[in-house]
């Protein structure tokens, strides 16, 4: 397949643009000086920001536009038989993937930085941007999420660094050759792709190859007498070979940060960086949208968005949460995202859920499947049920604020999952 040309005045047709990682390499495109439109199914949040900066979304077919496409991109979200993808074949356009723009966008970096994994990758990834920017390298990022700063999942800067997240999905990460690439951690993931853990792990072995620096692992770095201060911020000693190097004082509070902190403290020392420069980008950090983000709700006194939808992470969500606010009821409002998720790791979501002291499972976040791709949220909730009592289930937000208004004001409330549910809570007004 050609390579993609990224020279001023391309014109690009984006299929599935309100994907976070889609929307991002958008607002690149646009700002690099190319001619930017896309299709998507609803007015996300995303798509609203693109909008706003000057991009047209489509949501009916315009087959003018397609046709006069230098370049069609077309997301992991979208199967054969959409009518958007049926009209660029029909037109015989070459058809390339989110990832493939994304290794182009990258090669033209001098210094790529990718962090993959299973777990953490949005939240290193923002940290390692934040390290920089502080520092004065003017690098560009690529995010799976949105900084709680400035609200942006993307940022052009210079030429020298790039900082995106590489994610496993399809292969998309294959597309990249990091100088520095990050390995979070691996797990069982996207079985609806990989099929099996064995082809998941040959996968992030072509990508560390791909790469001329890997950091994984503990190096000898640690994170020691952790505290979570009133505000449940996150304080600890960063230490290697189990000397103290710095005092961290986080703006974020989720145990599994100060993991993540040592990944982009690793990276940073690499690119030559003081450990003052990387202490002050740390604690200047103030966190990635709904990555345990703490939410204004004028019902609760304590409501919590977290991007988990892995049992995992929620495991690790759960685990914080329980230490920061001690012996109060905390209730859980868990989406999950996609059916075939669900069934592929139906009992550890039992396993983790049933200890909530009030787990509510809402409608699945089909994403790009049918339900008869796997098991739904319903089905969940009915075999949690009989080892919760307190399990309940909601079809849609009608059903939960009926739920969530039988609670107490001083319960921990935490919306968890991958999926539309912060959008349709602040659609409907329940979170500021």
């Amino acid at each position: 397949m050609e390579n993609i040309e990224l020279n001023k005045g391309k014109r690009f047709y984006l299929l599935g643009i309100g994907g976070i990682s889609m929307s991002a390499l958008a607002i690149f495109l646009k700002e690099s000086g190319n001619i930017v439109g896309g299709s998507d199914s609803s007015r996300s949040d995303a798509v609203v920001m693109l909008e706003e900066r000057g991009v047209v979304v489509d949501f009916e077919l315009d087959e003018r536009k397609i046709a006069e496409a230098d370049y069609v991109v077309c997301s992991s979200a979208i199967k054969t038989g959409n009518e958007f993808l049926s009209a660029a074949q029909r037109f015989g356009k070459k058809i390339f993937s989110r990832g493939q723009l994304l290794g182009a966008i990258s090669d033209e970096y001098y210094k790529v930085l990718a962090v993959a994994g299973s777990h953490g990758k949005t939240t290193t990834t923002a940290m390692i941007y934040e390290v920089l920017k502080c520092a004065q390298k003017n690098p560009s990022l690529h995010l799976g999420g949105f900084r709680c700063e400035d609200g942006k999942n993307f940022y052009v800067g210079g030429k020298e660094i790039f900082v995106t997240e590489a994610c496993e999905y399809c292969d998309n990460f294959l597309n990249l050759h990091p100088f520095i690439s990050v390995v979070t951690n691996v797990e069982p993931e996207h079985m609806d792709y990989f099929k099996t853990f064995d082809r998941q792990l040959e996968s992030f072995e072509k990508f560390r190859f791909q790469s001329k620096f890997v950091v994984e692992g503990d190096g000898g770095f640690s994170a020691k007498n952790l505290r979570h201060k009133k505000n449940g911020q996150l304080s600890f000693n960063l230490c290697e070979n189990g000397k103290k190097l710095m005092r961290l004082n986080l703006h974020i509070c989720e145990d599994i940060n100060s993991q993540n902190c040592i990944y982009a403290y690793r990276v940073c020392r690499l690119l030559g960086l003081s450990d003052e420069e990387i202490k002050t980008g740390l604690e200047n950090f103030k966190g990635v949208k709904t990555r345990f983000e703490r939410v204004v709700c004028d019902k609760f006194d304590d409501v919590l968005c977290d991007y988990s939808h892995h049992p995992t992470e929620i495991e690790k969500a759960i685990s914080s949460a329980r230490k920061i606010f001690k012996k109060r009821r905390l209730v859980v409002v868990f989406q999950p995202h996609t059916f075939s998720r669900t069934r592929d790791f139906f009992e550890k979501f039992i396993e983790v859920l049933r200890v909530v002291d009030v787990p509510i499972l809402y409608k699945t976040y089909s994403a790009r499947e049918k339900e008869s791709d796997g098991v739904s949220a319903k089905d969940l909730a009915g075999v949690l049920v009989e080892k919760n009592p307190n399990t309940k289930y909601a079809d849609d937000f009608d059903q939960l604020q009926k739920l969530i208004g039988e609670l107490c004001r001083k319960d921990v409330l935490m919306f968890v999952g991958a999926g539309d549910l912060p959008a349709i809570l602040h659609k409907n007004k329940f979170l500021s």
